[in-house]
């Protein structure tokens, strides 16, 4: 997915929902954590989601790279939480819509 693309309904279908978000517990801040750090943050991420449809997920840009869920449902909560792993931004997708960058 790219920000300002449309994304498949296929995505959509598979996770029974018209909206959701791609978030992390990797590398707080934008400053790159240890591999081990990043995946016990996920882990406790992911226990956080443990009552949505969550996907995983990769980001990636040029050397970058993220472990990344997808989740579905309302943005609001997903954006809250991101927040408290301190996250500077979520990607919001939409059905019938572009992908979006929000920043926490």
């Amino acid at each position: 997915m790219r920000i300002g693309r449309r994304v498949p309904d296929v995505l959509f279908d598979r996770l029974n929902a018209g909206v959701a978000v791609f978030l992390t517990a990797w590398n707080p801040l934008s400053c790159r954590m240890p591999d081990g750090w990043n995946d016990r943050m996920q882990v406790h991420l992911r226990r956080r989601l443990r009552r949505c449809v969550v996907l995983d997920a990769e980001g990636s840009l040029h050397r970058w790279r993220e472990a990344m869920l997808l989740v579905a449902g309302d943005p609001r909560p997903h954006v809250r939480l991101a927040a408290r792993f301190r996250q500077c931004a979520v990607v919001i997708v939409r059905r019938g819509h572009r992908v979006r960058l929000r920043l926490v």
